[in-house]
């Protein structure tokens, strides 16, 4: 029957829409289907019931909204009598599905017909989906086929071409970092200016085309010209294509004596197996105490999370649960494996950045008593995903099913309104390190076997917060320009490279004054304002960047971020929460954890 009735539902929008014996029916038959496939797969999986009605008047909206010209709005009859009636509004009768389905297709064709500018029908539908999804919640989403197959390639973490990091920069093709161990690593270095592609100029080139004329079959040779700071002639360079992975544990180094760290950037497909490589790095390292950096990491696949979490509690705990909206829907995700070593004393680093998978593995953390939770509440998002391929498009509808809970049965989601922009604001404030019990007495309150208290109401609530350090504007202008990048670039091209190891660079390099003097010289050739206050006052901050800048050409991005972490203001504050760390790991072997 809800075959049938979808099958009802495309064909009625087929017939008001493009009207009998109209050109290019089938072209534009599945933008259409694609209406009724989205709307179809709501009112079947959302995790919660959804008012048929404001689906297509959320559909509806999106049309208007897609529209480019003039305020095009869409008011339905329960908004046009609230604005118009001076006595109390009339009630409007109830519409079924074939009338809903009418409403939706009268705009459609009307706008088809009347519009000022030829509108594509997919792009009217894409409009229509987004109108619905937003009715919903601000994490379901709708992306088409291309925009699929870039996602999958994220969460895959593999791509084919030369293995670099770049920025176009007023026209020009800037390498910000090689790839460590692709095919430009020890041929390309940050700062390089890459000015042909096959003898063809790659003035004012698009970051799309760069992708068309750097990424290949591996195997395949590419040859580019490259402009080097500090280099009079042109480096005319042959790089053969491979495929190249990305890591989602891009750091992992040991910090202190015993105390390792890393740093999970994402949750993709391969996420667990790294971060256990790192782990067994690390302990032949000497390491017993671990600082996991998850701060910025957005989130990503859910098994990557629970394989995360697997290397940080016992076999057979709970990790997190789903519930969608059947309450019998309830699922459970459990710890596999069992540890192999001693348990590592653990801090682990979150802030408004950190989202989705990164906080069911602080939650589980948290939760079980199996570290320190460090930095700032988390952005609370607590929706579970489904993805579902289109037939009609080959697109693809993440659609919220479930919501996630921490093993205590906090809620990570924290509420929302329909305003998505205001949503997004207030999960990046920053909170008033003194109001921070205030806060947490509004919160409800469930306590670990330790007798810990830990909080819900959404995101995760750090055990201690840390202020994170403030972007002055002077320091933001500096990132925006690149300036710190270009001057690092030509510091090391005028210069003797260190003769060193990076070890040695990092134990006994100080970035010069002169190097600082020239640094002012040339953000005045820039014309960016500075105030010799400002800018002596902030001399450690310059000259870490400086260091690191110079290592990043020197070595690669991995010592760059070795040398930033040593001058992270919260890193350093969390390595002094490690006698915390090492009390609760003693805690809980007193209790008689299995590790």
């Amino acid at each position: 029957m809800k075959r049938f009735a979808f099958l009802c539902l495309c064909a009625l929008l087929l017939y008001l829409v493009l009207e009998p014996h109209t050109g290019g029916a089938r072209t534009k038959r599945a933008s259409l289907e694609l209406i009724g496939e989205v709307r179809n797969l709501i009112h079947r999986n959302y995790v919660a019931e959804v008012d048929s009605l404001q689906l297509i008047d959320g559909a509806i909206d999106g049309v208007m909204a897609i529209l480019p010209q003039g305020l095009n709005v869409y008011l339905s009859p329960d908004e046009k009598s609230d604005l118009s009636a001076t006595h109390s509004p009339v009630s409007q009768p109830a519409l079924n599905n074939r009338q809903q389905v009418q409403l939706l297709g009268d705009v459609l064709r009307r706008v088809r017909q009347h519009y000022v500018d030829k509108i594509a029908v997919d792009t009217l539908s894409r409009g229509a989906v987004w109108g619905m999804l937003a009715t919903l919640d601000p994490h379901s989403n709708y992306l088409d086929s291309e925009e699929y197959e870039r996602m999958a390639e994220q969460f895959s973490g593999e791509f084919e071409g030369i293995g670099i990091f770049y920025e176009v920069r007023q026209g020009n093709l800037l390498v910000i970092s090689p790839i460590l161990g692709s095919p430009s690593y020890g041929k390309l270095r940050a700062g390089d200016h890459i000015v042909e592609i096959e003898g063809v100029s790659t003035e004012g080139i698009t970051s799309e085309e760069v992708m068309e004329k750097l990424r290949g079959q591996p195997g395949s040779h590419v040859r580019i010209s490259v402009a080097r700071p500090g280099v009079d002639q042109w480096l005319d360079i042959d790089i053969q294509r491979a495929r190249i992975g990305v890591a989602s544990v891009p750091y992992a180094f040991m910090l202190r004596p015993e105390t390792g760290y890393v740093r999970i950037i994402r949750f993709g497909e391969k996420t667990g197996a790294e971060l256990g490589a790192a782990l067994d790095s690390l302990r032949q390292q000497g390491a017993r105490r671990l600082l996991l950096d998850l701060r910025n990491n957005g989130g990503g696949l859910l098994s990557q999370a629970v394989a995360v979490a697997d290397y940080f509690v016992d076999k057979g705990e709970l990790i997190v649960y789903t519930e969608g909206r059947d309450p019998a829907s309830r699922q459970e995700y459990r710890a596999r494996h069992p540890s192999r070593d001693a348990p590592l004393s653990l801090v682990l680093l979150l802030d408004h950045g950190s989202a989705s998978a990164s906080e069911i593995v602080a939650g589980a953390v948290q939760d079980m008593d199996r570290g320190l939770i460090a930095g700032q509440t988390s952005f609370g998002k607590g929706m579970v995903q489904e993805q579902y391929r289109l037939n009609a498009n080959g697109g693809l509808l993440l659609l919220t099913v479930a919501r996630y809970y921490t093993p205590l049965g906090r809620l990570i989601q924290r509420p929302y309104t329909d305003d998505v922009r205001a949503y997004i604001r207030e999960g990046m404030d920053d909170l008033d390190p003194n109001a921070i019990d205030s806060l947490r007495a509004e919160k409800q309150v469930f306590h670990t076997a330790l007798g810990r208290k830990v909080y819900g109401g959404g995101g995760i609530t750090p055990d201690v917060l840390l202020e994170s350090e403030e972007y002055t504007d002077f320091m933001l202008q500096l990132h925006q320009t690149s300036a710190l990048f270009d001057f690092a670039g030509r510091w090391v091209g005028q210069h003797a490279e260190w003769d060193g190891s990076f070890d040695d660079f990092l134990l006994h390099y100080h970035t010069p004054q002169a190097a600082l003097d020239s640094l002012r010289l040339f953000l005045d050739e820039l014309e960016v304002e500075v105030d010799d206050e400002v800018f002596a006052t902030r001399h450690d901050y310059l000259a870490n960047q400086l260091k690191a800048g110079t290592a990043r050409i020197l070595w690669g991005d991995e010592q760059r971020y070795r040398i930033i972490a040593e001058g992270d203001a919260q890193i350093l504050q969390a390595l002094e929460l490690f006698p915390r760390a090492d009390e609760l790991t003693f805690l809980r072997r007193q209790r008689g954890g299995n590790n």
